[in-house]
């Protein structure tokens, strides 16, 4: 089976349809693996409840982080504000494989609210709210009242840091971040990917892992066309790849 597509692990979200609790991924995340040549699987919270989770994550090559509707619960980073839009049991989740990724060179890709868990497992804190924090200028928000098309769109640029793994890519590009939660003070052992003009942190690594990053915007909506979203999910696939056959 050692040339076998590289299974990557999504973990899902808690989300209520059509009246019943349910475990939810959005399609362009499971699209975007696909297309780069790999075969996702769908992880429910109760995974980080399993007695086997070690056995269940050996079958699994590449995990990734979603984005969600839901924000990392403060009591996660020390805060003590009041967070409405929360999923303890994808923090659960995520915690987890941060820490099995991080322990067995899994290879992980953390996209927004997957970006916020990386930071705060490696002991770093958030913005509950980057509009109440001043000198952020740009445009971190979708405008809701757009269609979905035009909320996902890039809205300003990333100045990508010289000495990390993005600098394979390029010095300069334009995302579409979209988010309430920023980081604040970065994590241990992260390395600084890239930065918004303003100042607001827009990429991390884990220092000295095969393939770890984390991204505040979203490659998964443009992964056919946008060239920095190419970039990262065929680097994370090609990583994938190689745990595979190790």
């Amino acid at each position: 089976m050692k040339n076998a597509k590289p299974i990557i692990a999504i973990v899902s979200c808690y989300k209520m349809i059509d009246g019943q609790p349910s475990q939810a991924v959005y399609q362009k995340y499971i699209d975007a693996v696909n297309f780069y040549g790999g075969n996702p699987i769908l992880l429910p919270n109760t995974a980080a409840d399993s007695s086997n989770f070690e056995a269940l994550l050996a079958m699994v090559d590449g995990i990734l982080l979603t984005g969600s509707y839901s924000n990392v619960a403060p009591t996660r980073y020390g805060a003590t504000h009041r967070e409405a839009k929360q999923d303890l049991g994808r923090d659960e989740l995520s915690f987890k494989l941060l820490a099995y990724a991080d322990k067995t060179n899994t290879p992980l890709l953390a996209v927004c609210r997957g970006l916020q868990e990386m930071n705060v497992h490696f002991k770093g804190t958030l913005h509950p709210d980057w509009r109440e924090v001043e000198g952020f200028f740009e445009p971190h928000l979708e405008d809701s009242s757009q269609p979905l098309e035009v909320q996902y769109q890039p809205v300003h640029d990333v100045v990508i840091e010289p000495a990390g793994r993005l600098a394979a890519f390029g010095k300069k590009w334009h995302v579409n971040s979209l988010h309430k939660q920023a980081i604040n003070k970065v994590g241990e052992r992260l390395l600084v990917e890239a930065l918004a003009p303003d100042g607001l942190v827009e990429a991390i690594s884990l220092s000295e892992h095969p393939f770890m990053i984390g991204v505040q915007w979203h490659p998964e909506l443009n992964y056919e066309k946008d060239n920095l979203s190419k970039f990262l999910f065929t680097e994370f696939i090609h990583y994938a790849s190689k745990q595979r056959t190790e």
